[in-house]
Parts: structure tokens; sequence; C-alpha cells
């Protein structure tokens, strides 16, 4: 089965709770369903040809901010970051903090995808669906 490898890390990077990305077992392509979309998202949901990702339980969103900081190489950056998790609106000072440093941004972003990619074929692994790794990292 040829996997769709970016829809599965659009999936995992999602922190939407408006959407649920669906793996097809059988084509190894990834569906977005809207919530409000109640009949197809049913259907989805019932038919075990389609498996729903799993939704962010935090590890998404402030996990990966507190493991990047960690990876940052930028001083200066490294200290802004620190101080936007520190914040009330960390994510939101977090992007701000990366937008002034833009070498980190980038790194970040690079950072943001491998974690998806890592989380997408540790949940294959998990249930138990065969897959060869993508040729290159996405």
């Amino acid at each position: 089965m040829d996997i769709d490898w970016e829809g599965l890390i659009v999936g995992f990077e999602s922190r939407s709770h408006r959407i649920t990305h669906f793996f097809d077992r059988q084509t190894g392509d990834v569906e977005q369903v809207l919530e409000r979309d109640a009949a197809r998202h049913e259907a989805m949901s019932r038919d075990p040809r389609y498996l729903a990702l799993p939704r962010d339980e935090g590890e998404r969103s402030r996990g990966d901010l507190e493991e990047f900081l960690g990876r940052c190489e930028d001083a200066e950056c490294r200290q802004d970051l620190r101080a936007a998790l520190d914040s009330s609106e960390a994510a939101a000072r977090y992007r701000e903090a990366l937008l002034r440093h833009p070498k980190e941004e980038a790194r970040f972003f690079q950072f943001k995808e491998h974690q998806a990619l890592e989380r997408a074929q540790k949940w294959l692994s998990e249930m138990r669906i065969p897959f060869a790794k993508p040729q290159r990292e996405m």
C-alpha cells in the first residue's frame, strides 16, 4: 500500500478539534472530515476501513514547544522562547518569538514535521499497518 505521508503529517500536526483525519486502510490515503459534517463523520467512524487519527493531547502544542527549546541553537532566541513559555499565552508568544528569529523559525517547522512523521510511524506500527519508511524525510 502506498501511504499518504503528507496527509498523515498534516493529520498529526493538526491541533484542530473541528476536523478529524481518517486513514483509509485500503488505499493509504488520509481524508479530512469536518465535525459539522455529522453524517460523513459518523459513517467513516463506523466503517472498519477507516481509522481516525488520534487527537492532540498536548504533545503537539506545549510538549513540542518545550522540546524544541532544548534544540534551539540561538541563545537570544532560546531566551525569548523560554519567556514565551512562561507567559499566559504561550503558543502565541512562542510564535511571535520565532518570527523574530527566522533561522530558528525554519528549524522549528522542520522539527514539527519530523515530530509528526515520528508520531505517524509509531501510530501505524501500533495499528499493525505495514509500511515502508518514506524515501526521504518529509
